[in-house]
């Protein structure tokens, strides 16, 4: 499956609707994946992504970062840490 890279911080746009047994159940795999592989890129991308549309700014931050230790040039992972970020009020960078 191929990922299109976003081309902005803005938010994806989130759906006017509640999520289905589907993406809880695809959030499951995910995490299950992730238990076995935690180095998995490609899954730990979908579910930050997933989790930024429900709207879990924390839970995404820290899959997005997860992401940037094993591929710290990641433009798709440094975007979605700024978004998250701004959602959730923490600064983007620190006050050294």
């Amino acid at each position: 499956m191929a990922v299109k890279a976003e081309r902005s911080v803005e938010p994806p746009a989130l759906l006017p609707y509640a999520p289905s047994e589907e993406w809880i159940a695809r959030i499951g795999r995910l995490q299950d994946a992730l238990a076995v592989c935690p180095s998995d890129v490609l899954a730990r991308c979908e579910l930050a992504t997933l989790l930024e549309k429900l709207e879990q700014s924390e839970e995404a931050l820290f899959n997005w970062n997860a992401v940037l230790v094993c591929d710290p040039n990641s433009l798709k992972a440094r975007e979605g840490v700024v978004r998250c970020r701004q959602r959730t009020g923490r600064p983007l960078q620190s006050a050294l």
